[in-house]
């Protein structure tokens, strides 16, 4: 029989993680679109997470370390959601992964989790999954669109653009003299209806 934590495959496999606890933030905003150049200094590295908990309270020690070793295979930001009455180990548990940022995974993760509860109190945050080091910048995006910054698109001739949803984990980019237009229309291809260009040049 296949653990009930089975089920929250991991969407990519990261090089190294660390447990760390969790701190209250205030992220600065970001009001306009930064350079390629300005943008690479404010991001994480891609492959690299923390694990901040929150609480794992009523869990063996096995059980911890089962959600602990299911974390950190979580691309960044993540957040792991359950409903305290019907425990960490029940169908409502889930993890939200590879967003732009520690609030929407946050918000995807609890709503999933509400979606799935049968009565009971609300769903509450276990823990969450950031970049390693992480500090609050002016620019974050999700694992993998890190990784596609870091490679294809700051190959790319400029202009370039690189548009996120900041409600959805939903990203596109865009080069040539259309280039805002098609990373836009990249991300809302992905379901969103918030894109914007975050990095252009």
């Amino acid at each position: 029989m296949r653990h009930p934590l089975s089920r929250l495959a991991p969407c990519s496999a990261l090089a190294a993680a660390a447990l760390v606890f969790l701190t209250p933030f205030s992220a600065p905003a970001l009001a306009d679109p930064v350079t390629p150049d300005a943008a690479a200094p404010l991001l994480f590295a891609h492959d690299r997470v923390e694990v901040a908990r929150y609480t794992l309270e009523g869990l063996s020690e096995d059980e911890r370390e089962i959600i602990i070793g299911i974390a950190q295979e979580q691309p960044y930001y993540a957040a792991m959601a359950f409903a305290p009455d019907q425990g960490i180990l029940a169908e409502p548990t889930v993890f939200a992964a590879n967003y732009h940022s520690r609030e929407t995974a946050h918000a995807a993760a609890l709503a999933q989790c509400n979606a799935l509860r049968t009565g009971g109190r609300p769903c509450t945050l276990a823990l969450e999954v950031r970049p390693a080091g992480w500090e609050a910048r002016a620019l974050h995006l999700s694992a993998d669109a890190t990784e596609e910054f870091g490679g294809d698109f700051r190959r790319a001739p400029a202009p370039r653009a690189f548009a996120i949803s900041e409600q959805t984990a939903a990203w596109g980019t865009g080069a040539g003299d259309a280039a805002a237009e098609t990373a836009l229309e990249a991300c809302a291809e992905a379901g969103a209806t918030d894109c914007r260009v975050v990095i252009a040049d």
